[in-house]
């Protein structure tokens, strides 16, 4: 019997869909009006991971790939109204986000001189920005520093809670009427589309397992693709999300490849979107878990409070400039904000804090400079700290 049992307690894909359960039964309890919903499995993979829980990396990026890929289909059919509505905006806010956070992160460290060196700090900045690529580029910058991933692994569950909590509480906060802005936003879609005709049709056919694996594999090699930044010496990827998500988003508004649809029914597209988050984010805190214990006391938290602040100041400065400068629908400008921070989990969360997919488009605008503008930032911080 205690072999039975101890087999079960370390058996991978059991650890993860009990943590997966019990996170959905705890995003269900709500405090005035305000719950966790689907980011529920993140709290507690984040307790199963600080208990010595493990969790399969293959899962890791399948679950990454079916939400993602699931969220730009779904959004796909709106990407091109978004951008004759706000055109470069949403270009600049990818850059506005990024710099914010770096320059929190440079004028805090400074007031700690000669406490951390900069590989850690920049570290702490990708990890603040949720930043695989970010974190990427600063270890190909410095040589595969440890430091760099010990500053990101110390920063990044922060940066996730952070980014989750803030569009989840910011039309609270700052009194948005989401079902209004909702409202709003679908006739802007319609006002904008009078005269202009959207390629193909939201399919017949309830799923086209062809045409969806297709869009993921176009994705996997567009995210493969080295682009180089003039002025550097390294070129950037937009990796499996950045490649998967602008996959999903072109291929998905023309609806078609070849004889394969990839305009599908939304009922299934949703179904599998919940299905890719709850488990994407059960893996992510069941990974960060441990490291989140190990860190707090010393330095860590010091590293904790650094990554918290510049999380909210570039979350704050990104929402401010959007909403009031901008005047972006906050539907779109959830989505935009969680690109801007390169967080997938933040996405979930907007998603169903907003109860629509429709925030999809506002990521997917303002992903693909983010990363761009995540690695020069990441660079030009440690080589100003250094």
């Amino acid at each position: 019997m205690g072999e039975f049992i101890d087999s079960i307690i370390k058996n991978e894909f059991f650890i993860l869909f009990l943590t997966t359960a019990l996170g959905l039964l705890l995003g269900k309890l709500k405090i005035k009006g305000v719950g966790l919903e689907t980011s529920g499995t993140l709290f507690v993979g984040i307790i199963a991971g600080a208990l010595g829980c493990t969790a399969d990396k293959a899962l890791f990026q399948f679950s990454l790939v079916l939400f993602i890929s699931a969220v730009g289909l779904l959004a796909a059919e709106d990407i091109g109204r978004v951008m004759r509505l706000y055109g470069w905006r949403f270009l600049f806010l990818g850059a506005i986000i990024t710099f914010s956070g770096a320059l929190a992160t440079y004028l805090l460290t400074l007031l700690c001189k000669g406490e951390f060196d900069p590989y850690l700090v920049a570290g702490t900045y990708t990890g603040a920005l949720t930043s695989s690529p970010g974190l990427a580029a600063a270890l190909e910058a410095t040589g595969g520093n440890p430091n760099i991933t010990v500053g990101h692994a110390v920063a990044y569950p922060f940066g996730v809670l952070l980014v989750i909590l803030f569009v989840q509480l910011a039309p609270v906060i700052f009194k948005i009427d989401v079902k209004r802005e909702l409202e709003v936003y679908r006739k802007e879609m319609k006002q904008v589309s009078k005269g202009r005709t959207v390629p193909g049709g939201r399919g017949k056919a309830g799923f086209d397992l062809i045409g969806f694996a297709f869009v993921i594999a176009a994705g996997i090699i567009i995210g493969s693709i080295p682009i180089p930044v003039p002025g550097l010496a390294t070129s950037i990827k937009l990796e499996i999300t950045g490649g998967v998500l602008i996959s999903a988003l072109v291929l998905g508004y023309l609806g078609r490849i070849g004889p394969f649809t990839t305009r599908m029914s939304a009922g299934v597209l949703s179904d599998l979107r919940e299905l890719g988050l709850a488990l994407f984010l059960a893996i992510v805190g069941i990974q960060s878990g441990a490291g989140v214990v190990e860190v707090l006391g010393g330095q860590g938290i010091i590293l904790c409070l650094i990554a918290l602040a510049a999380g909210i100041v570039a979350e704050l400065v990104g929402f401010l400039v959007g909403r009031y400068l901008w005047k972006i629908n906050w539907i779109l400008l959830s989505g935009a904000i969680c690109g801007g921070m390169t967080s997938t989990p933040g996405l979930g969360a907007a998603v169903d804090a907003a109860g629509t997919d429709e925030v999809a488009t506002g990521y997917g605008a303002t992903y693909p400079a983010a990363l761009l503008f995540m690695v020069i930032w990441t660079i030009l911080l440690h080589t100003l700290l250094g």
